[in-house]
């Protein structure tokens, strides 16, 4: 029921914010309203103040404000012709087009301060000293001589008071040599590291971690771990065989091979045995089990103007990352396994609910975010295919051709349903793959 409920109010804030922004920008530029509904389909009921039926309808993945003239081959009397959208400038209807996707990059930008000032949360060792608990072999830090046990103090002579600051220096020094001040046995080392370069990203990282025992927080479905028994909560004593005494062993035992593994865990005063066979993972382009370490977070504030900042960061981080996803769907580099629906941001939405305000708020911010972005392509059906004809026509100095537009809407409808099917099956592939597998072998 949680899942449901947040699903609703996280979509249905998102379809109205949108929609308002429509219906306000065609109200204020003198444009008949004559319906905003929220949803499509039949009309679950529905309210009329003034010209406009304000209605709930019955599929609630979307909304619409239809205006009066919106059709070129719609008949209006002659007093509505000065009230219809077709009569408006191009600019005007350019505008209020565009007032949907902008609505929405605004509420994120609006959201993610918020969530910084209500609190986030982050993981507790963050805040802790920087012992080492696992330095990942081959890596910058194995390589500069840094060792488990190790304490690091300086960076470049600077102190290093917590996790957050000494991860920031590798992050933002890619490739650029450092000066580490090292505590081993009482004794202060000074090593130079230089840090690696991620290829995704582009920032610095070392292959050092805090300590972290392997305790399971997250089982995953439609994965391995989860069809053979494991459980949130287990604690992974070895792999084949092989003790484990830290969370980052598992990364060189499972993501290189698709081989059946033996897990031994201690569940309570129980040790369990099961055969796990990793599964090939696309867009990480690793093999998985599909298990989530167990993390302690804290939950830290922020003020009034650092939030602000800080929520400008986010959007910055986000914009970025959904160019690098897009970018890499065309060129191949990610697969469409990958897109997720209805279905996957429904769960999302459950679990951010139980979790807490902060976490349904950045999920709304995050959607809000993309659906601004997104709408804003110049693509056939979507705002910025409509806003991309009204630039053509303002070029030519007329209207395109009815017989043009509508086929252009016509691919864009045909691919909008097939983007909403593929993300659909991608969503009941996750969770019921394992079970489709067992069916056809």
């Amino acid at each position: 029921m949680t899942t449901i409920i947040s699903f609703i109010i996280v979509l249905g804030v998102l379809i109205f914010i949108h929609e308002l922004g429509h219906f306000l920008v065609a109200k204020y530029s003198g444009v008949g309203v004559e319906k905003f509904s929220l949803g499509f389909g039949p009309k679950i009921f529905g309210i009329t103040s003034g010209e406009t039926e304000y209605r709930l309808s019955l599929l609630p993945l979307g909304g619409y404000v239809k205006m009066v003239g919106e059709s070129a081959t719609e008949a209006i009397s002659e007093e509505d012709k000065l009230r219809s959208f077709n009569n408006q400038p191009v600019l005007n209807r350019a505008a209020i087009v565009a007032a949907g996707p902008i609505m929405n990059l605004v509420l994120a930008a609006v959201l993610l301060p918020i969530i910084f000032m209500i609190g986030i949360q982050l993981p507790a060792y963050l805040e802790k000293p920087v012992l080492v608990g696992y330095v990942a072999p081959g890596e910058a830090a194995d390589k500069a001589g840094i060792k488990a046990g190790d304490a690091v103090a300086t960076i470049d002579g600077h102190p290093i008071r917590d996790w957050e600051e000494f991860l920031e220096e590798f992050a933002l020094n890619p490739g650029r040599q450092m000066k580490a001040g090292v505590v081993r046995e009482g004794q202060m080392l000074h090593l130079e590291i230089v840090p690696d370069t991620s290829e995704k990203t582009g920032v610095g990282y070392g292959g050092v971690y805090p300590p972290m025992k392997p305790l399971i927080g997250d089982v995953s479905e439609g994965y391995p771990a989860k069809a053979a028994g494991i459980q949130a909560g287990d604690l992974i004593i070895s792999v084949d065989g092989k003790p484990l005494v830290h969370w980052a062993e598992l990364e060189g035992i499972i993501h290189k091979s698709g081989e059946k593994k033996i897990f031994v865990v201690a569940r309570g005063e129980e040790t369990l045995t099961f055969e796990v066979t990793p599964k090939f993972n696309e867009d990480a382009n690793v093999f998985l089990v599909g298990i989530a370490r167990k993390e302690d977070y804290v939950v830290r504030k922020y003020g009034l103007f650092e939030s602000i900042g800080k929520g400008y960061d986010a959007g910055l981080e986000m914009t970025e990352r959904l160019y690098l996803v897009v970018k890499g769907l065309v060129a191949g580099q990610y697969s469409l396994k990958t897109l997720g629906g209805p279905i996957m941001i429904a769960q999302v939405a459950g679990k951010a609910a139980e979790t807490g305000l902060a976490e349904v708020l950045s999920l709304m911010a995050f959607l809000s975010l993309q659906l601004g972005i997104i709408n804003l392509f110049p693509i056939p059906v979507l705002d910025g295919g409509h806003i991309m004809f009204f630039g053509f026509e303002a070029i030519k100095g007329k209207p395109l051709s009815e017989r043009f537009m509508a086929v252009c809407q016509q691919i864009g409808i045909v691919l909008l349903i097939g983007l909403m099917v593929l993300v659909t099956y991608n969503d009941l592939l996750r969770i019921f793959g394992d079970k489709i597998a067992a069916i056809f072998g």
